[in-house]
């Protein structure tokens, strides 16, 4: 059977071209099969396993530099359907093995049924995927250097489709709808920068959301999130809307983000809604590898972020199974110009609305404290170790310098040559200042020219501890996960192992008595092993992989 995805790429070596390119390409594509009418809705389809139709997107096109390689599918909906980022050589977004039409006559999306392919697209003017995820956009190319490539992806909604259950009720709008998606050289960051046009001489309500659907870390060709994947967003609480058996709260109820933030933690397939978003990011990080794809922007025209998955018990589904239904392991986040699906956003007469959406990849980071287009922190907390722990990414290949300060006084400078899979590092607060108490460590990263790309602060509270004596060396070794070893060298020291994982959980804790200790190591990820006695403390962060 031909596999449902293929590329007809190959990747580039890392850092062989100083350029952006543009070419075009064709990919294969499969799903089960079905027959339309000539206003998209369902005529026939069939639900047998083995009738299966194969599908060439011929006009597609490839964006490369160093660093990153997109793929755009213009005439399917106008959208990028592969992210692929070469230091690593994985793939950040979901594309659909095979797809299943599903939804057939439920009444719940605008043409009575739909079907999941993947990647990143504009859905409007309508909620539930809008009317033109299945349509062609009319494709330019503004610009083509070898610095720069922008292209445009363009539709105009002249749809009303008589078929449509009733809550799909905005009409003709005559709104057009335009993408641009750009790429510089040098950049591991790329643009996908929507406008919408209001072509009529009254004002007009409508629906845009950007949805995306995710899968970063995934080996190409065999994309999916596993279970430990995590929703990083600057959101406290989120609104319950749609789901079986109400498990994820009744409709309006207020539940703790944290609650649902992790793919293991959704129960069944559910919608839920940020109830305020209070940053210019949010997306998903593998925890099992440390890489994710974070969405920047302003959030000011698009304050909606609406949370999709299929479940926890849907991971790797066999696609070419119909009675999946296209239910697969990704997650999938919107951005919307609304808070809600069916509550619709207006423009006033020949408004036009312009924002920018900035997607890039992060590796070696847990979460986000700051982030835009040149570079991403995040600082966490060790109290145990009375650590400050760094992750740094930097989207631009340049030099960038890394500086802390207390009160004024640097306690941190350094210079960092590009590291295109991030960087990691640590500062021990206990050091540098002489009483317990609450402390806030300023952090800026500048680029090679003294530019600030960056600042923000972090709130610690320092518990003063002498080092330990008697310990020279803490070391975790993993064979395999679920097998490890951690040896403890020491002559006379007495206390107390902590292993804790990156979420902060114990996974081991014992005393020790400068023997060594055979500990299990569930997983492969990054944990924090800290030592403990009366004299003081000593911490290591050790990746398993």
């Amino acid at each position: 059977m031909i596999r449902a995805f293929l590329f007809t790429l190959l990747l580039i070596p890392l850092f062989t071209k100083a350029q952006v390119v543009l070419r075009d390409t064709a990919l294969v594509w499969q799903h089960h099969d079905f027959v339309l009418t000539e206003d998209h809705s369902m005529m026939a389809y069939t639900t047998r396993d083995d009738e299966i139709t194969e599908v060439m997107f011929s006009t597609a096109k490839v964006i490369e530099n160093e660093l990153i390689k997109l793929v755009v599918v213009p005439e399917y909906g106008g959208r990028v359907i592969s992210f692929v980022y070469k230091p690593t050589g994985h793939e950040y977004l979901y594309q659909a093995e095979c797809g299943s039409p599903y939804g057939i006559g439920d009444g719940n999306f605008y043409y009575n049924w739909l079907m999941v392919y993947g990647g990143i697209f504009p859905t409007f003017t309508e909620p539930e995927h809008g009317k033109a995820w299945l349509l062609p956009f009319d494709f330019t190319v503004e610009e083509e250097t070898s610095e720069r490539v922008h292209i445009r992806m363009v539709h105009t909604d002249e749809i009303d489709f008589s078929g449509a259950p009733g809550q799909f009720n905005n009409g003709r709008t005559n709104i057009t709808c335009q993408v641009d998606v750009t790429v510089d050289q040098n950049s591991a960051a790329w643009d996908f920068d929507v406008t919408l046009i209001n072509n009529n001489s009254t004002n007009q309500n409508y629906e845009y959301w950007t949805c995306t659907t995710l899968s970063p870390g995934s080996e190409i060709g065999e994309t999916g999130s596993p279970l430990s994947s995590k929703i990083i967003a600057p959101v406290n609480d989120y609104r319950a809307a749609w789901s079986p058996g109400n498990w994820i709260g009744d409709y309006g109820s207020l539940g703790d983000f944290s609650s649902i933030d992790e793919l293991e933690e959704w129960d069944d397939m559910g919608i839920a809604y940020a109830d305020e978003i209070s940053g210019n990011y949010w997306g998903v990080i593998n925890q099992e590898n440390q890489e994710g794809i974070i969405r920047i922007s302003e959030n000011v025209k698009t304050p909606g972020l609406k949370l999709w998955t299929w479940g926890r018990n849907n991971v790797n589904n066999d696609l070419f199974d119909f009675s999946n239904g296209g239910a697969d392991n990704y997650i999938e986040l919107w951005a919307g110009t609304s808070l809600e699906f069916f509550s619709d956003a207006f423009l006033s007469e020949n408004e036009t609305k312009t924002w920018k959406e900035t997607y890039v990849a992060t590796t070696g980071m847990t979460g986000v404290s700051g982030i835009n287009s040149k570079v991403a922190i995040n600082l966490e907390w060790d109290s145990e170790a009375q650590l400050l722990v760094y992750e740094l990414n930097s989207f631009q290949m340049q030099r960038i310098e890394l500086v802390m300060s207390l009160e004024g006084n640097s306690i941190e400078q350094k210079v960092f040559d590009f590291e295109p899979k991030g960087l990691v590092g640590s500062v021990s607060l206990a050091e540098v200042v002489k009483m317990d108490g609450e402390y806030v460590i300023d952090v800026s990263v500048a680029n090679g020219q003294g530019d600030v790309l960056i600042e923000l602060d972090k709130e610690v509270f320092i518990d003063i501890l002498e080092p330990l004596s008697g310990v020279s060396s803490v070391q975790l070794v993993a064979y395999s996960p679920g097998s490890g070893k951690l040896s403890v060298i020491s002559d006379k020291a007495e206390g107390l192992v902590q292993v804790v994982d990156i979420q902060g959980k114990t996974i081991h804790r014992a005393t020790f008595n400068g023997q060594d200790l055979m500990l299990d190591i569930p997983n492969s990820g990054l944990y924090i092993v800290s030592l403990k006695s009366e004299d003081g403390f000593l911490s290591k962060r050790v990746l398993v992989k």
